[in-house]
């Protein structure tokens, strides 16, 4: 009950402001201005009211009781009724007076009601259909159920949870990057009574039909025609698409194609190959995934019909006369421009006066067909309106704009998309039509407003990097001027005909209010918002609700249309047309009808119960990365959930992909603990899909188990267990030392045992592990079992210092030779306790980009100097003995040569020439011997690398392109491949090494290293 009293003070004060400053057309104009100005402003002010009372335990309460007094003391508060009452009187000399309905094309105003009365049904049917509650459960439709994992997470957090500051939920620790304001006010609504469904489907219906209301209006006094107004609301269900097209192409007869329509249960994909485009993308399925999308296009349509009625308004110079204050004075451009256009654009033209001006419009447009000075007069009169306005004319013509302004500011919040389209709109219609003046007012409003909304979104650390603005083609592929006008014309279909035959009847009004709308094609070709190219889907689905009034404007002009005494031509030529415009929309009905449901429990469920009792609203979980759950519908977040929706929204997915992988994975119990309490997390959801899902390999549980306690566990919720994080460390925890992490587990970090794209790897006398910790710019020390030992180095270019160390050995007397890319282009001569011993830049030229580094039975040093495209071997003591190759395909050339290695019993040198696909073979001194073909290899940036196990005649390569190691004889004869145990696997390997029957593999993307049992 509570709700829908919330609901009619909202509608009451949304018709109280636009009264205010709006002028009224018809009943059905003030309704939908009512409702959607009310929830716009309604949820603005209750989450800004909650958000004071943030430090509450509940915030709605004071954020609802704020608004019901408010409210109520507005519409309620007579001594300020009147003074508003008495100042309306006052401007009644500049502008029309607020609370009469305005002058409206004959006809009667019960069909525009029956066709309002045909949306609610078809609209609540097609938001039911889609999203509904039974039993304690929400049941959503398939193909909305991927986008009603966020929004329903969002309306939970604020019904049941406590988002303020509002987070996420898919991605906690980083405040919101999402429009969310629509989705609060179906929270707030749960939170006063409705069930979800109802909460947000009830807000779904209205502001659809309400946005439809609204296109019906403009089209009416656009195009001074009731008919126009219906029809080009009706064409939103048709978006016009060829879709059906091929779809009835593949039928083998009418009855087939009958009873493949009926049983649709998908939307029509189009011919163009991106994944978006089996989504229903150009059908009604935008508007039930995207429920917030129709309620901010209404509020754009509710200003661009301002400001119509404003232009209409604006006097010609030679009247002379002030116009009624009970009428609009119409644009004499709507009239015909020249004589020989048909009469009936003279009748339409008269409707728009009142009877007491029909004389006057008569006048006009007689003069205008006789005289072109006149003609020329009048447009430049236009141009110089402005100048013609008093200056109190002008300010008492400001309220409107103004007011407008602060409805558009206060879109991003709401929907981001609308918002830059009306932008784009305004602008345009900035520089063709007058009020320029009034125009920058409303800007700078709603730029003030919607400016610390932008920054709020798109800046902050947690915010992933965003493409290019400039963004040429949208999705279509090779998107030649050619390619993007069949995509226009493939997924518009025959309203292009219609909107030139338009543009053709058309006034130079209503042509200049085209090109206003055409701009949003430019943004959806032109532009990247966001990370997410689909997303200008919506510029397109804006356009197509303007242009859909110029459809039916052309379809109702055909209809009248005479030849030779008769309109039938016409009327079957419209029909036609129609009937080719309507069949994809009318068969994408059927999929909302016969698609399946997903379940999701969010009430009257033991989980969620306990979730409510022993939790706090504000917890956070680490959990599986799922759609939906429980926990997000018991009103917690998640650290970490469906990963699309963070990077879609724009976060730094990439970054907790690793906090993630972290957390699940490592064996370091203090690390785990010190990386829980530093991203907030409170409860961590151990289940099978964590444990046996493709994204943890190495799950951790036994950790969990061993420190944390459980608080919670039941098998129907796919083997769940709960484990509570406190907030100091748990006794078993407290008793261990700080510890590190082992070279088997490591981790991408600069921490001690953790690696950051790592590139080498070698084995000393004793066994121990040295790792080029490449980015970190040190050299990390393990004992033969993974346990950390040490570092070496630290990053620079000094003696001793390491830039980006790629290659390490080490020769028989214990000394580290390490290879340096970046700017150092060196090898240094390190002792084994990392004391500086010599530094070797390489022959004439000097080394450039030294990848690999190999020794010989004889302690002979081999490099491989990349970006020289050479070998060069040098004593133990510097001294350059040889140096061989160039760039090339021919034997002895190489290709971006990355890897060198020696088989100590015969002296050959083997090295990796993957650009050229194969593996080289020469004597000590350079002489080439023979090659190998490697068909595995040839992509760039493999970082290949060789090791040679003489006593067994096998040669071992890697690519960090390929999860497996390859097998050789010494021969170049292929005998298999090698994979750790699962589940174990690499992920990357860029570096060999071999000691006592084990092979160790680095694994630059999984910043750890594999031991593999030979």
């Amino acid at each position: 009950m509570l709700a829908l009293i919330y609901l009619g003070l909202a509608v009451c004060l949304g018709d109280f402001l636009c009264r205010r400053f709006y002028p009224v057309v018809s009943a059905a104009h003030r309704c939908a201005a009512a409702i959607l100005v009310g929830l716009l402003v309604s949820s603005w002010f209750t989450y800004l009211a909650a958000f004071v009372f943030a430090w509450s335990s509940r915030p709605l309460l004071w954020g609802n009781s704020l608004f019901f007094i408010t409210v109520v003391a507005v519409l309620g508060w007579a001594r300020w009724k009147r003074r508003i009452a008495r100042a309306a009187v006052g401007r009644a000399d500049s502008q029309p007076a607020m609370d009469e309905s305005l002058s409206r094309p004959k006809g009667s105003s019960v069909a525009d009601w029956l066709l309002i009365a045909g949306y609610v049904v078809l609209v609540s049917w097609m938001m039911f259909a889609s999203f509904n509650s039974k039993g304690g459960k929400l049941q959503i439709a398939n193909p909305e159920y991927s986008d009603f994992g966020p929004n329903t997470a969002l309306m939970q957090s604020f019904a049941v949870g406590h988002n303020f500051p509002t987070e996420y939920p898919h991605f906690s620790g980083d405040r919101i990057r999402y429009h969310f304001l629509f989705y609060f006010q179906a929270g707030n609504l749960e939170f006063l009574g409705l069930d979800p469904a109802w909460s947000l489907n009830l807000l779904s219906i209205t502001t659809l039909v309400a946005m439809l209301i609204l296109a019906m209006i403009l089209g009416t006094v656009v195009f001074n025609s009731r008919a126009v107004g219906r029809l080009g609301s009706l064409l939103f269900f048709f978006f016009g698409s060829l879709s059906y097209v091929p779809f009835l192409h593949k039928q083998a007869s009418v009855q087939a194609a009958i009873k493949a329509i009926s049983h649709q249960a998908e939307y029509l994909p189009t011919i163009f190959p991106y994944r978006g485009e089996l989504w229903g993308t150009w059908s009604q399925v935008t508007y039930l995934n995207q429920r917030h999308f129709a309620s901010a296009i209404g509020i754009f349509l509710l200003v661009l019909l301002f400001l119509v009625i404003r232009y209409r308004g604006v006097p010609p110079k030679r009247a002379k006369v002030r116009p009624s204050t009970h009428a609009i004075t119409p644009d004499p451009n709507a009239v015909p421009e020249t004589a020989t256009k048909p009469v009936s654009d003279d009748i339409i033209q008269l409707e728009a006066f009142p009877e007491s001006s029909k004389e006057e419009a008569a006048s006009v447009s007689e003069s205008e067909g006789a005289s072109h000075s006149e003609a020329a007069t009048e447009v430049a009169t236009e141009a110089k309106q402005e100048a013609v306005t008093t200056g109190e004319s002008f300010c008492a013509s400001l309220p409107g704009f103004i007011f407008s302004g602060v409805l558009l500011g206060l879109l991003p919040m709401w929907n981001s998309a609308v918002f830059i389209a009306a932008a784009a709109v305004l602008g345009v219609l900035f520089l063709l039509f007058p009020l320029r003046r009034q125009m920058l007012v409303l800007a700078v409003t709603a730029g003030l407003i919607a400016l610390p909304q932008i920054l709020y979104l798109s800046t902050g650390s947690g915010r992933a990097q965003m493409p290019r603005l400039l963004h040429w083609g949208y999705m279509v592929e090779q998107p030649t001027a050619t390619n993007v006008a069949k995509y226009l014309g493939f997924i518009f279909g025959f309203k292009w005909l219609l909107i030139v035959l338009a543009l053709i009847f058309a006034s130079w009004f209503q042509r200049r209010l085209f090109l206003a709308a055409l701009s949003l094609l430019g943004v959806a070709f032109c532009f990247q918002f966001t990370i997410e190219v689909l997303a200008n889907q919506k510029f397109l689905h804006i356009w197509v609700i303007i242009a859909n009034l110029f459809v039916a404007f052309a379809l109702w002009r055909l209809w009248r249309l005479s030849l030779g005494g008769t309109t039938l031509p016409g009327k079957f030529i419209a029909t036609i047309l129609f009937l080719l415009v309507i069949p994809g929309g009318v068969v994408d009905f059927f999929p909302i009808h016969n698609t399946g449901w997903s379940e999701v429990t969010y009430k009257n469920d033991p989980l969620i119960d306990w979730l409510k009792k022993n939790t706090a609203p504000r917890d956070i979980f680490l959990t599986d990365r799922f759609v939906n759950h429980p926990i997000l519908m018991a009103g917690r977040r998640v650290l970490y959930g469906w990963p699309y929706y963070g990077w879609s929204a724009g976060y730094n997915a990439s970054k907790h992909d690793r906090l993630y992988t972290e957390l699940f994975e490592s064996k370091d119990p203090w690390k785990v603990y010190h990386l829980l309490k530093e991203n907030g997390i409170s409860y961590v959801a151990y289940d099978n899909a964590v444990q046996q899902g493709q994204f943890i390999k190495h799950p951790n549980q036994q950790l969990y188990a061993t420190y944390f306690p459980k608080v919670f566990e039941n098998t129907k919720y796919n083997g769940l267990v709960i484990y509570k994080i406190p907030d100091t460390p748990p006794p078993k925890l407290s008793s261990l030392p700080e510890g590190v992490t082992n070279m088997f587990e490591g981790g991408r970090g600069a921490g001690k045992g953790e690696f950051d794209s790592p590139t080498g790897i070698a084995i000393d006398g004793n066994g121990n592990i040295l790792v080029d910790d490449t980015n970190n710019g040190r050299i990390e020390k393990f004992s033969p079992t993974g346990t950390f030992l040490g570092i070496i180095g630290s990053k620079g270019s000094g003696h001793g210092q390491l830039g980006e160390p790629n290659g390490i050995a080490i020769d028989h007397a214990g000394s580290i030779y390490v290879a340096e890319v970046a700017s150092n282009h060196r090898v240094q001569k390190l002792a084994a306790d990392g004391t500086f011993i010599a530094e070797w830049k390489g022959p004439a030229p000097g080394f450039y980009g030294p990848r690999r580094i190999a020794i010989g039975p004889d302690d002979s040093i081999y490099v491989v100097d990349q970006g020289r495209t050479r070998i060069v071997k040098f004593s133990p003591d510097g001294q350059v003995l040889s140096s061989w190759g160039s760039k090339g395909t021919g034997d002895g050339q190489f290709n971006d040569p990355t890897s060198v290695a020696i088989d100590s019993a015969s002296g050959k040198v083997y090295v990796a020439d993957p650009i050229n696909r194969r593996i080289q073979v020469f004597d000590p001194n350079g002489k080439f011997l023979s090659k190998w073909l490697i068909p595995d290899w040839g992509r760039p940036a493999g970082f290949e690398d060789l090791a040679i196990d003489s006593k067994m005649g096998r040669l071992y390569a890697s690519s960090v392109n390929l999860n497996a190691i390859l097998i050789f004889d010494l021969n170049g004869t292929r005998v298999g491949t090698l994979t750790p145990k699962p589940p174990d696997r690499l992920e990357g390997p860029s570096a060999l090494a071999l000691r006592d029957r084990k092979l160790y593999v680095l694994n630059m993307y999984g910043n750890r290293v594999n031991a593999i049992d030979l």
